[in-house]
């Protein structure tokens, strides 16, 4: 990483993120200092922005965190495939339930089988700093680092239970929606990440997901509620 401190439009260029979203994450916490009346981030502290949870993010700081440098927003439903969706996880326990969709991501996510023990270790780490399950049945483990030299583009993995896991969830909740997120940059991570949050905090969407009759059909609500979230 360049140098031991950038300025917030350096750090923009760098995370490939806009400029108000780097602002925002250095006012939530992260390492950073005022120098000739200018605020300067500490890189050291970039890639502990991942370790941070986003459940008590607004909608309007979740939407300045899901654009890119050049302001664009990665649509999650062309993330998805019919493949990676399991519509009815067995497991009982968040080990089980990780397990499962790792095991999905190494068999039809395109990630060679060799890495499926590194992956999980990752995964389950992370879980291990603070449970990924937010509020209102959604949970979206991912590893504690992004998986460069793993994978080239951002894989989802997507586990439905209308019945509801124990994921120990921060408000006590049973999760019903599961989304393992694995990306190869840290700006994928974080704007990937902020979109299945808003996305997924809709109720309606949660409960129409998990009644779909398929696969696809999961895939078609999301869709369109995307769409319809983006006005296209």
């Amino acid at each position: 990483m360049p140098g031991e401190y950038m300025t917030i439009e350096d750090a923009a260029k760098f995370l490939n993120m806009s400029a108000e979203a780097v602002r925002l994450l250095a006012e939530k916490g992260i390492s950073s200092r005022d120098k000739n009346g200018k605020m300067m981030v500490k890189t050291e502290a970039i890639r502990d922005w991942l370790h941070r949870g986003i459940r008590d993010f607004d909608p309007a700081q979740l939407k300045m965190l899901e654009k890119d440098f050049s302001e664009q927003v990665t649509r999650i439903a062309p993330l998805l495939d019919p493949k990676c969706i399991k519509m009815k996880l067995t497991g009982v326990a968040k080990t089980g339930v990780i397990a499962e969709l790792v095991d999905m991501l190494v068999e039809h996510g395109g990630v060679d089988a060799k890495h499926r023990t590194k992956i999980m270790a990752a995964v389950i780490e992370r879980e291990r700093m603070c449970s990924t399950a937010l509020a209102d049945g959604v949970a979206i483990p991912h590893p504690r680092e992004p998986l460069t030299g793993i994978i080239k583009k951002p894989r989802l993995v997507l586990g439905l239970s209308w019945k509801g896991i124990d994921l120990e969830a921060f408000d006590g909740q049973l999760t019903h929606v599961v989304v393992l997120l694995c990306t190869p940059r840290i700006d994928m991570h974080l704007q990937i990440l902020a979109r299945l949050t808003k996305l997924l905090r809709n109720a309606k969407l949660r409960v129409a997901m998990c009644r779909a009759k398929d696969e696809q059909a999961a895939i078609d609500v999301l869709d369109a509620y995307e769409k319809q979230s983006l006005g296209i």
